[in-house]
């Protein structure tokens, strides 16, 4: 079997057809002169010369800008001699146009559920002008795909999306007429085996995700036929290939596969953007965590090197307080305190008390990232046997953690449970057993009784009640007292049936 048959281009495949002699045009033929007075009935909403201004497009994102005196005579027109209101006549090519600058504007701009609306218009408005089996509408779902996945993290809408996609370009001729339209077919391909591959090594389905990447390797060896696809766009390929392809084998712990793809990922994007570009930073704290993950043939030096370039990187691009500079500080500070020698923990307290003074002067105290970088501080008052300043730390954090995250909340869990260790290593068991306490009732809401963490906490508290005076002492709520009660029992021990009744009797 070939590579094309074996890539789907022959039968069971998408079948890419060239078309010759005559240029296929998705545009719509012209409105009748009938259809063209109905459009001249509502100019004020679709004009005929096919222009959108920039301010009609931005008035129509707004969804919250207030009535105008025009829009207010306008709703308050009567309907038409037959009693319908108006319809809107803007024909489907020009609605897809808006709806894509919209979502691209609000990708850029953040607010990711709009993406989605926007992008499920487009899938819809696609299937009205090209039909079912269209290569556009496989774009489509493939559109929608990357951004559930991307934005939202949804691996199952992600992979159901690429689905469709995909039985779309199986089960259809794909025909086209220029170089140019081949590429971008080929580019929907590759789109769709490179979200769906990274779906399903979300999803833990290790062999179907190599499969897909495989195919996608096939689908840059097409693109690379083609004189139209410069060497920027080839890299561009490559590139999100070669970090899909990491990626996948670091969550297969194969972790020498992983290192090796990652240094010819950055290899790749050194040659594309440069050795200083910012799009290198993620890749060097990919590679400093990976380094960080084979357990006991962990490479500290390599891991503190790649998050010291990424720092480099960050700090020659982004002024003081910029959450890059945070994020990639913090990193650094958890590879140095990694170390165990006094040298690493002075570098990564050095690290921390600067992203804590950076977060709380940007964010204030009340911001998830300060209170990420104060228990990371406080870890490292622990491990340097400075239990006063780690406990001073986490009670302070413990109202802001409150009003951030909610009274019962996992973040606040984890604090009552570091504190309780630090009380426990102090000898006040009393303490301990009653944080311990706070921190179970917390956990057991959240997280439920059965969870792990549930069952540590339980069975640590059980230990601590074993211990000599302690259950005197200590009084546990009502609710503990009751589930340590014997169960009821209706039967009494040394009864005998007279007369049809039961008695009990010395």
């Amino acid at each position: 079997m070939s590579d094309e048959e074996d890539f789907g281009i022959g039968a069971g495949g998408p079948m890419v057809v060239e078309v010759k002699g005559r240029n296929r045009s998705s545009k719509t033929p012209r409105s009748s002169p009938r259809r063209r007075s109905l459009n001249n009935y509502d100019s004020d909403e679709y004009s005929e010369d096919n222009t959108w201004s920039d301010e009609e497009d931005v008035y129509t994102d707004d969804e919250t800008a207030p009535p105008t005196q025009r829009s207010q005579r306008r709703s308050q027109r009567t309907p038409r001699k037959n009693g319908r209101s108006k319809i809107d006549m803007t024909p489907p090519d020009k609605k897809l146009k808006v709806a894509e600058k919209k979502a691209v504007r609000f990708t850029e701009s953040g607010k990711v559920d709009k993406v989605i609306t926007e992008l499920t218009k487009c899938l819809a408005l696609n299937r009205i002008l090209y039909g079912a089996g269209h290569w556009k509408l496989a774009r489509s779902h493939a559109n929608l795909a990357e951004a559930y996945l991307d934005l939202k993290a949804y691996a199952v809408q992600a992979e159901y999306h690429t689905e469709n996609a995909k039985t779309i370009m199986l089960n259809s001729v794909t025909s086209y007429t220029t170089d140019q339209e081949k590429a971008d077919i080929y580019d929907v391909l590759f789109k769709i085996y490179y979200i769906q591959g990274r779906a399903l090594a979300t999803l833990k389905k290790y062999n179907e995700a190599d499969q897909m990447l495989a195919k996608t390797e096939k689908v840059i060896g097409e693109l690379n036929k083609l004189s139209c696809v410069d060497d920027n766009q080839l890299d561009d390929y490559e590139i999100k290939l070669s970090q899909a392809t990491a990626r996948l084998h670091w969550k297969q712990k194969k972790y020498a596969v992983a290192t090796s793809q990652y240094d010819k990922l950055l290899k790749l994007m050194e040659d594309r953007y440069g050795e200083d570009s910012v799009h290198l930073i993620p890749v060097y704290q990919e590679c400093g965590k990976i380094s960080f993950s084979k357990g006991r043939y962990s490479n500290h030096e390599r891991a503190i090197d790649m998050f010291l370039q990424a720092h480099s990187i960050a700090g020659s691009h982004y002024k003081d307080g910029h959450s890059q500079l945070i994020e990639t500080s913090l990193a650094l500070a958890q590879a140095y305190s990694s170390t165990g020698d006094e040298d690493g923990e002075a570098a990564a307290e050095k690290y921390l008390n600067e992203c804590l003074a950076t977060c709380q002067t940007i964010h204030g105290p009340h911001h998830k990232q300060t209170l990420t970088v104060q228990d990371e501080l406080a870890r490292l008052y622990i491990r340097t046997d400075r239990n006063a300043e780690a406990l001073s730390l986490l009670s302070s954090s413990v109202k802001d953690k409150c009003d951030v995250f909610g009274d019962y909340s996992e973040n606040v869990s984890d604090t009552y449970k570091m504190m309780a260790s630090i009380y426990l290593a102090q000898g006040n068991i009393q303490k301990a057993l009653k944080t311990y306490k706070k921190c179970h009732d917390i956990e057991c809401l959240v997280l439920g009784k059965g969870h792990k963490k549930s069952k540590d906490t339980e069975r640590t508290i059980d230990i601590l009640m074993a211990t000599p005076g302690i259950s005197n002492n200590f009084v546990l709520s009502k609710g503990d007292e009751l589930k340590k009660r014997p169960k009821f029992n209706a039967i009494v021990k040394g009864s005998k049936n007279v007369g049809g009744f039961k008695t009990a009797f010395d």
